[in-house]
């Protein structure tokens, strides 16, 4: 059985209302306005500082487009408070979601974080795990099983109710004894409410881990084909590593340098076009120019030439761009971190290049 996506929605939205706490960067005492209309401008205001136009836009754009209905007249009071717990959702959808980029953990984490969490959701739930499920499978088998055992403890405590009302009218309100027992009953049935409200909360951090680990991986395959299309520009002329925590190394070996020096040869002006169209594939990320030379001559000489010659490619870059000077960062390495063999003039051409270095966008 297929878990209903409303029913998943609210789950979530359960888990984050309840557990997410006060939002980032917000006073902990700070409050909505009583006026559901003021509060939902203010929860407005509140998830665009979060950056909820672009982490949940399908969502940001449903409550702007609310609550300019509703700042027209053209929604009535229930509406207008529905569109207040709308805005406060959409607060904390953003502060979670922020909470996860902010903590910048390698996907292989997230996708941990998701498999305990299932794990603790079975336990709690005393289903047997079942080894060879993982990810989104195992969620979703999860969450129908919890469904299963809500609609159980719901039938349970309706029962409950009717029998409460059965002792009610048979003993009425003047025996001690019985209103003793109806009391029992009436706690039991709160407890019964209470293991049925922590069942929904455990579901649904299932589902919200769910959408964290797809919502890294979709930035990480955005990136992985940026690479992909710049390397199919730049052809033999670079390589590129990326490292775990999702910084791009484009390694240049096609800009020429005359011997000792830091100009650019002739004939490279298309190669710095391709490389300054690369650097804008990913805006506002953080770029460092890194110059590498070979073992040749003594260190101190080529840490000096190769901090010039990244400078020069920094600028050519920054031109192109239109960026303000000293807006990408720059690094002489010299021969301290070779890529191939000095031994041979193969590795020594190798390890003279340009690194160009680009952190993920936070």
């Amino acid at each position: 059985m297929t878990i209903p996506a409303p029913v998943r929605s609210w789950l979530l939205v359960a888990l984050v209302v309840c557990l997410a706490g006060p939002v980032r960067g917000q006073d902990e005492g700070a409050s909505a306005p009583s006026d559901p209309l003021a509060a939902a401008r203010v929860y407005k205001s509140r998830a665009s500082q979060l950056g909820a136009k672009g982490t949940v836009p399908a969502a940001w754009q449903a409550f702007v487009k609310n609550l300019e209905a509703a700042e027209r007249d053209t929604l009535d009071a229930a509406a207008i408070e529905a569109l207040e717990l709308e805005g406060r959702r959409l607060v904390n959808r953003a502060a979670f979601l922020r909470e996860v980029r902010d903590n910048r953990e390698p996907l292989e984490n997230l996708l941990g974080r998701y498999d305990r969490a299932l794990r603790e959701l079975a336990a709690v739930l005393d289903i047997p795990v079942d080894p060879a499920l993982s990810g989104d499978e195992a969620a979703a088998r999860l969450l129908d099983q919890a469904t299963r055992t809500r609609l159980q403890q719901q039938l349970a405590a309706d029962s409950l109710r009717v029998e409460n009302r059965k002792f009610k009218e048979l003993i009425g309100s003047g025996v001690a004894a019985r209103d003793s027992l109806i009391t029992a009953l009436q706690v039991e049935l709160s407890a019964v409410r209470k293991r049925l409200w922590e069942t929904e909360l455990r579901a649904g951090v299932a589902e919200a881990d769910r959408s964290a680990a797809e919502s890294a991986l979709s930035v990480r395959q955005a990136r992985e084909e940026a690479v992909r299309e710049i390397l199919d520009a730049l052809g033999d002329k670079a390589t590129a590593v990326t490292r775990p925590d999702g910084t791009i190394i484009l390694q240049v070996h096609g800009l020429t340098f005359g011997v000792g020096s830091a100009s650019l040869e002739p004939g490279q002006a298309e190669l710095m076009k391709q490389l300054a169209a690369a650097v804008a594939r990913f805006p506002g990320a953080a770029v460092r120019v890194e110059g590498h030379t070979d073992d040749t001559g003594s260190r101190a000489a080529n840490l000096t030439l190769s901090e010039r010659r990244a400078a020069t490619v920094a600028g050519g870059i920054e031109r192109r761009l239109k960026l303000a000077q000293g807006s990408i960062a720059t690094a002489g390495v010299g021969p301290d971190r070779p890529i191939a063999p000095n031994s041979t003039a193969e590795g020594r051409a190798r390890n003279r290049r340009i690194d160009i270095v680009i952190a993920p966008v936070e």
